[in-house]
């Protein structure tokens, strides 16, 4: 983690950091529940299928929990600060939940 140039102090920096944390967190703790729906089949399958219902998450894909966490390793590691641009290429859906 880095100071700023007038000798700004890093408590303020992980401040900012244990409040972006924070507010992630939350996110993923609205988001969590994936629910399971069975799919009733013939017996003579023999097997239970579920289903996994990701239309409760914000992109409805899986690509928002790489990103939750490739910007949580960020943060608690000091690569991501107060002012930091990201810079991601993805036109797909991985852009769309760092959004």
């Amino acid at each position: 983690m880095t100071s700023s140039s007038d000798g700004g102090d890093r408590a303020g920096s992980r401040a900012w950091a244990d409040e972006a944390v924070r507010r992630i967190e939350a996110d993923a703790n609205r988001s969590t529940d994936t629910h399971l729906h069975a799919l009733p089949l013939p017996e003579a399958c023999g097997i239970d299928m579920y289903l996994k219902d990701e239309s409760v998450h914000p992109t409805g894909s899986l690509k928002h929990r790489l990103t939750r966490s490739l910007f949580l390793y960020g943060l608690c590691n000091g690569w991501i600060l107060e002012g930091t641009t990201i810079v991601e290429a993805s036109s797909g859906s991985t852009a769309v939940s760092e959004a």
